[in-house]
């Protein structure tokens, strides 16, 4: 069995849940094996879309008052960059409700026609047991949304500054609930990845007995690419909405780190009960912190490690089979291949293979991404202290 019982409960579990946040109007029928619509999941869904965005205005009145003068050393800079995260975030809520609304039905398509193709296919068939890089994948994702949950960082940084109400609870709920349904569809699009790749490895990997096998799996892989380029160009602008709001939340997330290493000395000036009690807060603060943080940037090297994968599986040639005859069928196949891998190295360069820009061979671009991160984290950490003085 290995891993397969605990990802299909998980992946179960992670399906239910999207159900319930509203996430999608579509329920996965065991009977017919494809993705169904239904008509009361998708006015819970629209109603839930609609209601996130109507409480939006109230969370940005909380928002406003939600960082207590002198919580911070440099107070006004790190309001600035609470309020930016909050208009950021807005424009994702927006962007990321338009297109469920136009596009959702188009993914499912692209999953009943992948699952049809593997009900259809016998070499697709085999496909019972996935690869270690899949498991791999899917279990890292699976525990960067599961920091979704964390919502606790949200409400225990006004702790020792002041005291608890209702809307605070309300409030880390709602950023929660946001939060959810914005990972959940980002981790569709890396599962529809994954699940693609592993259909091109299995495609690739079945042995060829004869130049019509070879043209059968060739027409197959040139499907599959189809498909891949669809799915890029169903989720790219929420890709890189996503993308965005990850790079300015840890830009934002990387300051406030930075702001609690000031809080045990300014809690040192008290008695040594308050000191203790004060580092063991900040210690908590700080460690929340740093998994908001590395998890989100985490996540952004996970996508670029699986849009390389599923670029290098796409990419792959055939190899011929070994023939001794050189009929005029086997030379029709040779030249159809040759046409077929033309194709591929054209459609290899051309930019709709990439979700804008953003996927390549290389990972040269996830790496640029953590490190302008970090350079964005320590500029903005020196105007601070030029903003103060």
């Amino acid at each position: 069995m290995g891993p397969r019982w605990m990802y299909t409960l998980l992946l179960r579990f992670w399906m239910i849940q999207g159900l319930v946040l509203g996430a999608t109007g579509h329920y996965y029928s065991v009977s017919r094996r494809r993705l169904v619509p239904c008509g009361v999941l998708r006015w819970y869904s629209w109603l839930l879309m609609l209601a996130t965005l109507l409480m939006y205005g109230v969370y940005w009145r909380y928002a406003e008052n939600y960082l207590v003068e002198g919580m911070f050393r440099r107070h006004r800079f790190v309001q600035i960059l609470s309020e930016g995260t909050v208009r950021v975030m807005l424009l994702t809520l927006v962007l990321q409700s338009v297109l469920r609304v136009f596009r959702e039905r188009e993914v499912c398509a692209v999953y009943n026609e992948l699952r049809a193709m593997r009900q259809r296919s016998k070499v697709l068939q085999l496909q019972e047991e996935h690869s270690r890089f899949y498991y791999v994948m899917f279990f890292a994702k699976l525990i960067i949304y599961l920091q979704n949950f964390n919502c606790v960082l949200s409400v225990y940084i006004v702790v020792e500054v002041r005291t608890f109400t209702v809307c605070d609870f309300m409030a880390t709920f709602y950023f929660a609930y946001i939060s959810l349904v914005r990972e959940c569809l980002l981790m569709s699009y890396v599962l529809l990845l994954l699940q693609l790749g592993e259909a091109l490895r299995v495609n690739g990997e079945h042995p060829r007995t004869s130049y019509a096998a070879l043209m059968r799996q060739l027409r197959r892989q040139e499907r599959l690419l189809r498909l891949v380029q669809r799915v890029h160009r169903l989720f790219d602008w929420q890709v890189l909405a996503v993308l965005v709001f990850q790079l300015y939340f840890n830009t934002t997330t990387f300051y406030v780190a930075y702001s609690f290493l000031a809080a045990p000395s300014q809690s040192g000036s008290g008695s040594g009960s308050g000191w203790g009690s004060g580092f063991r807060v900040w210690s908590i603060k700080f460690l929340l912190t740093a998994a908001a943080f590395i998890s989100k940037l985490c996540d952004g090297l996970l996508l670029h490690i699986v849009g390389g994968h599923l670029l290098a599986q796409g990419n792959k040639a055939c190899a011929s089979p070994q023939v001794e005859a050189a009929s005029t069928h086997v030379q029709a196949a040779q030249r159809q291949m040759e046409m077929a891998y033309l194709k591929r190295a054209i459609r290899a360069a051309n930019p709709e293979n990439r979700v804008l820009g953003m996927f390549s061979m290389d990972m040269g671009c996830a790496f640029a991404i953590i490190s302008s991160s970090l350079s964005y984290g320590i500029i903005i950490m020196q105007l601070g202290y030029i903003h103060s003085k």
